[in-house]
């Protein structure tokens, strides 16, 4: 998936450009993947036989699919793109960071251009590049102290890659020594409020202000939970000789998740740049 275009003083190195780019390519990815999923769930069987033929003549008409066929197929294709796309913004948004890192901690408040510093941090940037998932991970936190939250949702988009691009079905390569395959990824879900929580929402209600998370019923006078979304931590687990998918919901959240990753990755590559650079900074 290409990232947004860079606008004016973006092609310079910040948090806040890295910060950016990434979420404005986040929601690109899930306003994608929600239009995406619409078109779907309202395919015209008869519009898909119309443009089929529409040239008149196909590459390989034996090799045609059906509509209830293509709309499989479809779908697959949908969920492995998604992933691959979300894992690539992922890895590229820890490629940004750890280059943002390298400039703070060799170049610090220095203004002139070294060339033996850039040099350095040239050849560190290439061989952090070069690094496995695993080692990228490992190289930001011992190098610089970037502890990054969700480091498990990366590895299982990474896990779940690589079965759907054999074919989907699960193998025992694939699982851990819990004999299974689980991806953990976060997804919001309504809660009611307690009784408790009701009543410190009200209690930091100003007079004749309304109450955060609460329906008022004007006709019976009272008032009533209101179910509120939260983030929340899911599981999916698959055994062997299970064919690996997800629902229109979890594929949404493996969005939720990757933003929540980048999300906290920024934070700690900010708390690292004012410990090396001061508050100020």
């Amino acid at each position: 998936m290409s990232q947004p275009q860079p606008g004016p003083g973006e092609n310079v190195i910040s948090l806040q450009n890295i910060s950016r780019n990434f979420f404005t390519a986040l929601q690109r990815q899930h306003d994608m993947l929600a239009f995406s999923i619409a078109g779907l769930h309202t395919a015209d069987p008869k519009a898909y036989d119309h443009f089929s033929t529409l040239t008149r003549v196909m590459p390989v008409p034996q090799a045609h699919l059906p509509a209830d066929q293509m709309l499989a197929y479809a779908r697959g294709l949908m969920l492995r793109t998604t992933i691959n796309d979300l894992l690539t913004l992922s890895a590229e948004c820890m490629v940004q960071c750890h280059l943002l890192c390298l400039f703070i901690r060799e170049q610090g408040h220095q203004r002139e251009r070294n060339p033996i510093i850039e040099k350095n941090i040239g050849d560190k940037q290439q061989a952090f590049i070069r690094m496995t998932l695993q080692d990228r991970f490992t190289e930001l936190e011992e190098s610089f102290g970037i502890v990054c939250e969700l480091e498990d949702g990366v590895f299982s988009l990474a896990a779940a890659l690589r079965v759907i691009a054999r074919g989907g079905l699960v193998t025992n390569d694939d699982i851990t020594p819990d004999g299974a395959l689980t991806l953990e990824f976060k997804a919001m879900k309504d809660f009611e409020l307690s009784a408790e929580e009701l009543a410190a929402a009200a209690a930091q209600a100003g007079p004749g202000e309304a109450v955060e998370g609460v329906v008022k019923n004007d006709a019976l006078g009272d008032t009533k939970p209101k179910t509120v979304a939260r983030l929340t931590d899911t599981q999916r687990t698959f055994r062997p000789g299970e064919m690996l998918d997800l629902s229109d919901n979890e594929l949404l959240g493996l969005n939720i998740t990757v933003a929540k990753f980048v999300d906290g990755l920024l934070r700690s590559v900010d708390h690292f740049g004012r410990a090396q650079l001061g508050e100020g900074s």
